[in-house]
């Protein structure tokens, strides 16, 4: 969870399986650069192109997350393609799956479900910020041993919001 214009981003990364293929291929243009780097004494052009191939790779991996329009009804998913967001309405999502690493989002766009790995924080927080948005009608269900996880995290925002006044 970044905040970049005032605006929070919420970093994903896509199911597992594409996850390890997309970052083994990333990252061996920076060996490749490096053994050529090793053979020679000085900086090949070539060991300049894989470290180039390399940057950008890992500038389009980085580049997937999430923003919720606090005045719209859209969620803007940001993913391989920079600066082309995909826009779903947070009204149509139907149902949010949560278990331990992954968020499962079904919606008109993704009736069978998208999954999307995300780390801890990062999570509870988007998790927060959409289901308190006035759009979302959807439902939320904790998968596997979860329970404890959020529990801690409601505990932690009644404690910042003080008692509550009867």
């Amino acid at each position: 969870m970044i905040k970049v214009f005032g605006k929070l981003r919420y970093h994903w990364q896509p199911e597992l399986s594409f996850f390890v293929i997309y970052w083994s291929l990333a990252f061996i243009p920076i060996f490749i650069s490096m053994a050529l780097l090793l053979e020679n004494t000085k900086i090949s052009k070539s060991s300049l192109s894989f470290f180039f191939v390399f940057i950008v790779l890992f500038g389009i991996g980085i580049h997937r997350y999430f923003v919720i329009s606090d005045d719209k009804d859209e969620l803007l998913v940001y993913s391989s393609i920079p600066g082309l967001p995909r826009k779903h309405p947070i009204s149509g999502i139907s149902r949010i799956d949560i278990s331990k690493h992954t968020l499962k989002i079904f919606s008109k766009n993704w009736p069978n479900g998208k999954i999307f790995y995300m780390k801890k924080w990062t999570k509870k927080y988007f998790l927060d910020a959409l289901v308190s948005n006035e759009y979302f009608m959807g439902e939320v269900e904790l998968i596997g041993n979860v329970n404890d996880y959020f529990d801690i995290y409601k505990d932690e925002k009644d404690r910042k919001k003080g008692p509550k006044a009867l």
